[in-house]
């Protein structure tokens, strides 16, 4: 098998996991679980308080549409709140809750020990091999990038 196959066969392991760790839902810490797209929202408008639906839509790399609904259902369960802009009255900007800061918090903290445990986890490994992945995800990444043109 040629290791262009190999790393594609491997890489694409890797998404489906990936994936099916963005569709479980977990609760980071106010009690109720989230699923990965309501918390990430969170956590872009908690990096970026006062964002509006379009910048959102862009950190997000989705349409303004799908932000639309994820602020609603966001909004519903406690998590936003929606305040007009003093500069322009049309405009909609996004702010969280205290039950929305608390949930940014514990994404905070979950990513945290997830990294810890990460390197732990690969603390074997030498440097130069890691430095070679990352290479090689770029070179990936930048393959990809020129494919979908």
């Amino acid at each position: 098998m040629s290791i262009a196959r190999e790393l594609i066969e491997k890489f694409y392991q890797l998404m489906n996991k990936f994936n099916e760790l963005e569709n479980m839902p977990y609760d980071f810490g106010i009690g109720e679980t989230m699923y990965p797209s309501e918390i990430h929202t969170i956590d872009a408008i908690g990096k970026n308080s006062g964002i509006n639906v379009t910048e959102l839509a862009k950190t997000l790399c989705i349409t303004k549409g799908a932000v639309s609904q994820m602020i609603t259902k966001l909004k519903n369960r406690g998590f936003i709140n929606k305040v007009r802009s003093v500069d322009n009255d049309k405009e909609v900007l996004l702010i969280l809750t205290d039950k929305g800061k608390k949930a940014f918090d514990g994404h905070e903290q979950f990513h945290n020990a997830m990294y810890v445990d990460l390197a732990d986890y690969l603390s074997d490994i030498e440097k130069k091999q890691i430095d070679w992945v990352k290479t090689a995800f770029d070179k990936v990444e930048f393959y990809i990038d020129q494919y979908r043109r």
